[in-house]
């Protein structure tokens, strides 16, 4: 779709189409070395000097996480392509784009990575990353990581068609780390542009100059932060197209890029789901799994905060690190500090367990999460050996500590600062320690807790 014209580079897909025809706890026992999970392998830097089965265990992390993301599966086959926008009034539309980033619409990971695979639109990511059945786990996994629906990003991907960099036609160049590290720049600049109205609708896209804005602004500045809309209509100007058209101001400019928004919706619908209905965003709004695609959400979330050094340990200011995300997610140097039990309910809270942070303690930790549909599980796991434990399993010592199990013999954690103790130290993770994935240990816990989903 064309791109408002912005300081960042752009390439216009149309263009490039026709030119190419493409994440009070006072100690810590016995620390290992930093071991940080990612979407691709991590088998260098951070983790050498560690023994092979730990390296491997945090690089299938991804993966083993996906099995789990069963929430809201579909049972409907994907469509091989869109069944074509138009079908929508201007009223659905404001519904579909008023509705957040995080967004599933209740449907799986799985359905809608089978459908991606399929479309003409995502031929050219697919590609040049080398995206198969096999692997597009590694970029579901980023883009959660990064705060945004699977869901919502292959199907924006699949409307770019691609681009010179990344999979969304946004930056002009692709980025280091493959296909997973694509994904998270495109995932993080999805969120970061969802919070602000500041840019305005887009324009410069090769639209006819007299195309109007006015509507597709009013409805833009009517929208939620972190809506899809708020994303959406600032970064290509054929949803102010669009938009305008869907307004009553027809002009040269109608029909000119399609109908995006209108494609995404009536895809959504192939795929088994109500654009209309917002559905899971990843939190309690799953039901009837085990572990599904909330707990999941959780648990990518923490392991990116964990990969994250702008955050750190501290308690004084345990509630900056969540303060600090929600206002700019794309932080990264001297964001913010969490302690163990406050980067727990930030991690919870990101999933959609509570919709205020409860910033909880390890002494009412127990209590919000009886209250948010966790179930009490330690008589059936094994505190020594991590045994039966489920990714997202939540971790408790009611007087000291608490972390998130995170699967393959693996727990992420808030701990210390730099100088081993619980205040003082500087912002942000000055050790690659203070918040770190590392193997299972029993602090030992008292408690174990797993969501319903």
């Amino acid at each position: 779709m064309p791109k408002q014209s912005t300081s960042f580079t752009r390439v216009k897909p149309w263009l490039l189409r026709s030119l190419l025809f493409v994440f009070a706890c006072s100690y810590l026992v016995n620390f290992t070395a930093p071991m940080v999970a990612s979407a691709a392998p991590v088998t260098s830097g951070v983790t050498s000097g560690l023994p092979q089965s730990e390296i491997d265990a945090i690089d299938s992390w991804p993966n083993y996480v996906a099995n789990y993301s069963t929430c809201g599966t579909s049972t409907t086959s994907p469509t091989p392509g869109p069944t074509g926008g138009g079908s929508f009034s201007l009223g659905d539309v404001k519904t579909f784009l008023s509705e957040s980033v995080t967004s599933t619409w209740n449907i799986s990971n799985s359905t809608v990575e089978q459908w991606f695979l399929k479309q003409a639109g995502a031929q050219a990511v697919i590609g040049k990353y080398g995206l198969n059945s096999g692997n597009i786990g590694q970029i579901t996994s980023a883009v959660q990581s990064a705060g945004v629906s699977p869901v919502f990003f292959y199907l924006d991907t699949v409307n770019e068609g691609g681009g010179a960099g990344g999979f969304i036609n946004h930056f002009g160049s692709d980025t280091s780390g493959g296909g997973p590290g694509n994904a998270t720049r495109d995932a993080q600049y999805i969120a970061s542009a969802s919070q602000t109205t500041a840019a305005g609708a887009a324009t410069g896209g090769g639209e006819p100059g007299d195309m109007p804005t006015a509507e597709a602004n009013s409805i833009l500045n009517s929208l939620p932060k972190g809506s899809i809309g708020v994303y959406y209509i600032q970064a290509t100007s054929a949803v102010t197209a669009e938009l305008e058209d869907l307004s009553g101001k027809t002009g040269d400019w109608s029909g000119l890029y399609g109908k995006p928004v209108e494609d995404m919706m009536a895809n959504i619908k192939a795929m088994g789901g109500n654009p209309l209905q917002g559905g899971s965003t990843g939190g309690a709004g799953c039901t009837g799994v085990s572990a599904g695609q909330g707990i999941a959400v959780a648990v990518s979330w923490a392991i990116m905060i964990a990969k994250n050094n702008g955050y750190g340990y501290d308690q004084p200011t345990r509630t900056s690190g969540w303060t600090k995300w929600q206002a700019d997610p794309s932080c990264t140097s001297a964001c913010g500090s969490f302690d163990c039990s406050s980067f727990v309910a930030a991690a919870l809270t990101a999933a959609g367990y509570f919709k205020t942070n409860p910033n909880f303690d390890t002494s009412s930790e127990a209590s919000y999460l009886s209250q948010a549909g966790f179930k009490n599980v330690t008589s059936s796991v094994n505190l020594d050996t991590d045994a039966n434990m489920q990714p997202g399993d939540i971790l408790l010592n009611t007087a000291d500590h608490t972390a998130m199990y995170v699967g393959n013999g693996q727990l992420v954690q808030a701990s210390e600062n730099e100088n081993g103790g619980i205040a003082g130290g500087q912002v942000g993770d000055q050790t690659g320690t203070e918040i770190a994935v590392r193997s299972y240990y029993n602090f030992p816990w008292n408690q174990v807790w797993r969501a319903s989903n």
